[in-house]
């Protein structure tokens, strides 16, 4: 076989090949690829339909949202729990038992002033929201150009 003929021989090459075959091959194929693009077609439209994922993952989807649902909920009911136990009047009472503890243990702690750097950021802070709530005063009570 010589090189760059593509399988082709020379009696190949002298007679004219029919193309009845090649066509039966090439509708076959094509019938095929269109019975795969059909089925991918309908799995995607499947894939995409929630209502039939749901139906047919019933289980799994219950499972799911009764997990986000603890996941969510979980540290809610305990904040409502420890906040219900921490107003408690025994509670209250050992809190106050434990603050005078510390009074007396450390006195020079209980009455102090804010450090320099506290009054810097202080200061600071106070000067940017007045600066902040005066621009958007000034901007809401900027005079508007009316037109007929």
């Amino acid at each position: 076989m010589a090189e760059g003929t593509g399988g082709l021989t020379e009696v190949d090459a002298q007679a004219p090949r029919d193309p009845r075959p090649i066509e039966a091959e090439i509708m076959r194929r094509r019938g095929e690829l269109t019975t795969l693009v059909a089925e991918l077609n309908r799995r995607r439209h499947e894939f995409t339909d929630v209502g039939l994922q749901v139906r047919r993952h019933a289980l799994g989807f219950a499972a799911t949202v009764l997990a986000v649902g603890a996941v969510v909920a979980g540290p809610i009911a305990l904040g409502v729990w420890r906040a219900r136990r921490r107003n408690t009047l025994t509670a209250r009472g050992g809190r106050l038992r434990e603050a005078f503890g510390r009074m007396t243990a450390r006195p020079e702690r209980v009455a102090v002033g804010p450090t320099v750097t506290q009054r810097i950021l202080g200061s600071a802070g106070s000067a940017a929201a007045a600066f902040l709530i005066k621009a958007a005063l000034e901007r809401v009570n900027r005079p508007r150009p009316h037109f007929p």
